[in-house]
């Protein structure tokens, strides 16, 4: 599977009703986003991984690669495509170990941490 040109990273409004957000997601697919991620900062797993296989399940039917924000656990147990990490989350080899069929994404924010990535 390859990354697309358009890579949105969706995040739910606090009280935003998950029908609506669902909505906005399957617009942006059907309009053009060729790469999706969720991200659900500070989110417990349950909750997180619920509305993971929603849209899980919208990426898949269009053939887009969806990644998971922060969370390897969850990203394996909704059945994303890869995890994407920052600086401060799980070293990528923790990741790789975990989780060796998830493609890994990497924040970056300096030429050293990008070399390292």
């Amino acid at each position: 599977m390859t990354l697309g040109q358009l890579y949105l990273v969706a995040t739910p409004r606090a009280g935003q009703p998950e029908p609506e957000f669902l909505a906005r997601l399957e617009a942006a697919l059907d309009g053009g986003v060729d790469t999706l991620q969720l991200r659900c900062k500070d989110w417990e797993a349950t909750p997180y991984i619920a509305l993971g296989e929603r849209v899980a399940a919208l990426a898949r039917a269009r053939g887009v690669p969806f990644f998971i924000n922060d969370r390897v656990d969850v990203a394996a147990a909704c059945g994303a495509d890869g995890v994407h990490l920052g600086q401060g989350d799980l070293p990528p080899a923790w990741a790789r170990r975990l989780a060796p069929g998830l493609m890994l994404g990497r924040s970056t924010h300096a030429p050293a941490q990008a070399h390292a990535a």
